[in-house]
């Protein structure tokens, strides 16, 4: 590769380095920092997703070096990690991805059997053999490798075995994406009959919410599918020895591709949910996702007492207004934790 093009590849896999560093190590924080995202156990496959895409962007800067320092090639454990450590990722981001679609589709076709079926316990089980199947895959090269015979030249067609590639990994991406299609077809069925048995009783009469159905689907399903199935295309086609079919450009493109997904998962999963978008911006902002929440359910508390008060005496109570003046500074911790729950059942 030339030194421009050296020069590309490093702004490219800079700038995914830095978006998918940002945006996981924000869903982490998060989700352990804040009570209300962490007392949710479907949050903790997000969490295993985002330590999982976390990881992928780690990779990237060892990745680069290959292509910058040309000696690396020539040492058999530097190369051979290259590649148990992106597979380690990327395995691990795959199987979270079929652990939330399996947890979606049993929250929504089988709500009322959620919380038996989902249980804490049985998260952790399906997040510990999901990492436990990415270490047995990503750790198969160590000792099935082609580096004696790859003449220095550390890449994924002269090191993996072809049948690594076409039997392990290939099957692996194909079955992930055909599984994530078949439980995300099946929710957006349910939500759709849902909605027409609701349109049959006249409650509900506005076709947004299957609107927003499909585009979740389609998010989903089209993210990964842009991301992944050309760099599975590009990786079969080396795999089979046709590099006329598919030229280092080429692959890097793919490759980076698919490491951009790890940046996109952040947005999929976490941020378009309110409670995530809340918590994100106050640890933007360098505050607690639990300060100010005892805040505002008093501050709604005395909105309320405040109207009821004014409807009785005409006018505004002295008591109420003064402590709205005075203004309320909670702590967090403990304290005020359970102060926000007397307060949250007081307005109910």
């Amino acid at each position: 590769m030339s030194f421009s093009s050296h020069m590309v590849w490093s702004i490219i896999d800079g700038l995914l380095f830095v978006m998918i560093i940002c945006g996981n190590v924000l869903t982490i924080l998060a989700i352990r920092l804040s009570r209300r995202l962490r007392n949710i156990t479907s949050n903790y496959f997000v969490l295993s997703l985002a330590i999982s895409d976390f990881l992928v962007g780690l990779s990237l800067p060892y990745h680069l070096a290959f292509y910058v320092l040309d000696h690396l090639s020539h040492v058999k454990v530097a190369c051979i990690a290259r590649f148990v450590f992106i597979t380690l990722a990327c395995s691990a981001s795959i199987y979270n991805l079929i652990a939330i679609a399996v947890d979606r589709y049993i929250s929504i076709v089988h709500p009322m059997k959620y919380t038996r079926y989902m249980t804490r316990r049985v998260v952790y089980t399906i997040i510990t053999i999901g990492w436990i199947t990415a270490i047995g895959i990503s750790t198969i090269p160590t000792y099935w490798n082609c580096f004696d015979n790859a003449g220095a030249i550390c890449e994924m067609d002269t090191i993996l075995p072809r049948y690594y590639t076409v039997a392990v990994l290939t099957p692996m991406l194909f079955l992930t994406w055909i599984a994530m299609f078949i439980i995300y077809w099946r929710i957006w069925r349910e939500a759709s009959t849902h909605a027409r048995r609701l349109r049959g009783n006249t409650l509900y009469n506005d076709s947004a919410s299957d609107w927003k159905s499909v585009q979740v689907v389609l998010l989903v399903l089209g993210c990964f599918s842009v991301c992944w199935l050309p760099y599975l295309i590009v990786a079969c086609t080396r795999a089979y020895e046709w590099q006329n079919k598919a030229s280092p450009t080429l692959y890097k493109a793919t490759f980076s591709l698919a490491m951009a997904n790890s940046g996109m998962n952040p947005i999929i999963y976490a941020w378009k949910n309110a409670n995530f978008r809340k918590a994100f911006n106050k640890l933007l902002h360098f505050e607690s996702p639990n300060c100010n929440e005892f805040n505002s359910s008093l501050k709604n508390y005395l909105s309320k007492q405040k109207e009821l008060r004014k409807k009785e005496l005409g006018g505004v109570d002295p008591a109420i207004q003064a402590v709205e003046n005075h203004g309320i500074k909670t702590i967090c911790g403990n304290y005020s934790f359970e102060m926000e729950e007397t307060a949250t059942m007081t307005t109910v």
